[in-house]
């Protein structure tokens, strides 16, 4: 069995551990510290998705803030075990030097009050990659919870800015309108962190064929989420239906633009056989298995997401 290096797309885990005051040691969690060390190397996007007052008792800029902060601690506390990742060319030397490659991204940008004055500050307080919505409209696009309106004038300029800044965008959980209308403006790698195919599951998070070819044209990829009600219809689903998605994808000619998105932490509900990060030694394996070569899974392991940073984060 071969072993892969793990670079991930999306993972609520440091905003789901700021909320209840644990730690990156906690093997509790699907992406810990333990876990983390049986891959061959590991690099993470954290994300930190800043809820309404209703859910955590904070503002979405109060709570960004302060998740931010026990963000930075606990890279801090663990810099011997990981480092935080401001630069595409950074990346390498420290997956080579045995550490977790660690990015910020924004799932929601509320954290920021939807402002394109604040990408400046967001980006130096190392934010890389941008989610413009979760599950409500705001004033920059639409959600796809309700398949909301598409992008407004501030979020036009908000997509130009982010990108010519070197932050990505990412489409997962917005309209399909906003998602067009970012396709006709963007100038840059777009990717879907934490998607699926919609033809293999009908979920209005998912990526029509349409949506994910449009993707590779602009460079960038689908991360594969392992929710298993993103991964079929009645919620059931093993290490296969996960092939199955990536098999559909490459179907389509979507070889290097297949990445992983595992949604870990975020999700209650993941595929038999896939406990926490060190499964994905496990899924690989069932690629194997199942006839994927070796060049295949490690593009969708890590060198599709390493050839998107290294050429967008500068």
């Amino acid at each position: 069995m071969n072993r892969y290096e793990v670079l991930d797309a999306h993972c609520d885990t440091l905003a789901e551990m700021w909320k209840r005051g644990d730690g990156l040691e906690r093997p509790g969690y699907h992406v810990n510290l333990t876990a983390a060390s049986e891959l061959a190397g590991y690099g993470q996007f954290f994300a930190i998705c800043p809820l309404p007052g209703v859910d955590t008792g904070y503002t979405c800029e109060a709570f960004y803030d302060r998740c931010l902060a026990y963000i930075r601690g606990q890279l801090d506390r663990h810099r011997d075990r990981m480092t935080l990742v401001r630069r595409g060319s950074e990346l390498q030397s420290v997956l080579d030097g045995g550490k977790i490659a660690a990015f910020l991204a924004l799932e929601g940008a509320e954290g920021i009050g939807c402002d394109p004055g604040r990408l400046e500050e967001a980006y130096a307080q190392g934010i890389r990659m941008i989610t413009l919505t979760w599950n409500a409209d705001n004033a920059l696009a639409g959600c796809s919870k309700r398949d909301g309106p598409g992008l407004s004038a501030q979020g036009r300029d908000f997509v130009r800015r982010a990108q010519k800044l070197g932050i990505l965008i990412d489409v997962s959980h917005i309209s399909k309108k906003s998602f067009w209308d970012i396709m006709d403006i963007a100038d840059a790698p777009v990717v879907a962190s934490h998607s699926n195919s919609y033809a293999l599951c009908p979920h209005a998070r998912n990526l029509t064929d349409d949506q994910f070819r449009a993707l590779c044209e602009t460079g960038g990829f689908a991360g594969i989420n392992l929710f298993t009600l993103f991964l079929s219809e009645d919620g059931t689903a093993g290490l296969d239906t996960v092939r199955c998605h990536m098999d559909h994808f490459l179907q389509l000619g979507g070889g290097g633009h297949i990445a992983l998105g595992g949604d870990l932490d975020g999700c209650d509900l993941l595929p038999r056989g896939f406990r926490s990060v060190a499964d994905y030694n496990s899924l690989s394996s069932h690629l194997e298995a199942k006839g994927f070569p070796a060049e295949t899974i490690q593009d969708i392991f890590s060198n599709t997401l390493k050839r998107v940073v290294t050429s967008c984060i500068m």
